[in-house]
């Protein structure tokens, strides 16, 4: 009687991941939004080099990090997006704080913003992946 509770209790759970994975729906502004970011993240490797650019570009990723983090929180079946977009946002907060602390080497800023940028594009294939 315990096995077959248990195997039920696992169909059904494994059922509702499948549904869940069924249900998140395609979203092109939660698709444009991720674009935007690694595209900034991209470019803003380039102003390294400059201490005041990159600490404008770091401030520029931040604040798209934060708002997508804020447009995915509370949408229902996106579990996956909404753990990256805390991460992602944790990586560029983290970039930003360095840059108060003090001078950041360009090695570091690069670094950082690749990190951005391929999270990012792993976010972009996921969102993209989801059913229309």
């Amino acid at each position: 009687m315990k096995k077959l509770i248990l195997t039920v209790s696992v169909a059904l759970l494994s059922g509702c991941s499948l549904l869940d994975a069924y249900l998140m729906k395609y979203d092109p502004m939660e698709y444009q939004q991720i674009a935007d970011i690694r595209t900034s993240a991209f470019f803003a490797k380039s102003t390294c080099d400059n201490a005041d650019q990159a600490k404008l570009q770091a401030d520029n990723v931040a604040k798209k990090t934060y708002a997508f983090k804020n447009y995915v929180e509370y949408t229902p079946h996106n579990v996956q997006v909404i753990a990256s977009a805390g991460e992602l946002d944790k990586m560029s907060q983290g970039l930003i704080a360095q840059y108060q602390k003090g001078p950041v080497s360009v090695a570091f800023c690069k670094i950082k913003f690749e990190n951005i940028e391929k999270s990012a594009e792993t976010m972009q294939k996921t969102i993209g992946a989801k059913p229309r």
